[in-house]
């Protein structure tokens, strides 16, 4: 046997871990550079959609300007000499009624414009007009539907058509009309009634009918 062999089998457990080391150093440097890409590309894609959010942002400002530019032209085009009626009502209808400057003024302008056409004016139509749109702020609250879905309702005041207002509890049949002119006074068939004189008492059942979401 060799010199200093006692029969056991000795490895050698001496490892060479430099190379191990040194990744163990570098991996702080790697993660931090990773890091900093990160941010760099994190940063890169909020600018740009940043960017894209002005950008919509800005187009939409301009078509708003545009709808209120020509709102205005149909504010008073219905109103004439009442366009102030108008103005005071939108400038409120935000908190009063919950509705944009633009719904408000499109709303009441349109009510206005069907008055005139089946002969109500003046101070009267108006006045009817504006509290009309701000009813149809405070059913869309009150009943939880869209400005729009509370407007095509009461357009029914003007129309005579009664299947929308059901869904807010009024069923506007003749009947219920006839009995209601006769408890205000009124001793007309609703047969005999003008146009105008209809929409009048169509406009006062339908307010008293919804008098429970005014103002909500």
């Amino acid at each position: 046997m060799a010199a200093g062999y006692d029969g056991s089998i000795r490895i050698d457990t001496r490892v060479d871990t430099t190379g191990f080391q040194r990744g163990i150093h570098a991996l702080p440097k790697q993660l931090s550079g990773l890091t900093r890409a990160a941010g760099v590309l994190g940063a890169a894609l909020t600018a740009a959609f940043a960017v894209d959010k002005i950008v919509a942002m800005g187009k939409e400002a301009i078509n708003l300007a545009s709808d209120l530019q020509e709102v205005e032209n149909v504010v008073t085009t219905a109103f004439g000499d009442m366009t102030y009626m108008v103005e005071d009502f939108a400038d409120t209808a935000i908190e009063k009624f919950g509705m944009s400057e633009l719904a408000a003024k499109r709303t009441a302008s349109t009510y206005m414009a069907m008055s005139k056409s089946m002969g109500i004016t003046g101070k009267a139509a108006a006045e009817m007009s504006i509290a009309v749109a701000g009813l149809s702020g405070d059913v869309a609250s009150f009943f939880n539907v869209s400005q729009d879905v509370a407007d095509t309702a009461l357009k029914s005041i003007w129309t005579g058509e009664t299947e929308t207002l059901k869904q807010f509890g009024v069923v506007m049949t003749q009947a219920n009309l006839q009995q209601f002119a006769y408890q205000q006074g009124i001793k007309k068939k609703i047969a005999a009634m003008s146009q105008a004189e209809q929409v009048q008492l169509r406009y006062m059942y339908v307010m008293q009918q919804l008098s429970l979401s005014q103002g909500d």
